[in-house]
């Protein structure tokens, strides 16, 4: 964090998260696009991730963990036209 310009630690956090999102965006993207990964097989990584969702309590940031790998699966099955 830069003293000149001070980021809250929600702020960062968020922003890492932000982060974090595009690169796997873009790296399962390049994988599926490259044929290295099929649709099945990003449909068994999104079953995985949300099934450790389902484990224990539920509360607000396992419902927006939740809640962004939907999106993030929507976003990968279908893909903006080119």
């Amino acid at each position: 964090m830069n003293d000149d310009n001070p980021i809250s630690a929600e702020a960062e956090r968020a922003g890492m998260l932000q982060a974090l999102h595009a690169l796997i965006v873009g790296t399962l993207s390049t994988l599926r696009r490259k044929g290295v990964l099929t649709s099945e097989d990003l449909d068994q990584l999104f079953e995985a991730g949300l099934t450790a969702f389902e484990r224990g309590e539920q509360d607000e940031t396992r419902q927006a963990a939740r809640l962004t790998l939907e999106i993030l699966a929507r976003s990968l099955r279908d893909p903006p036209a080119a």
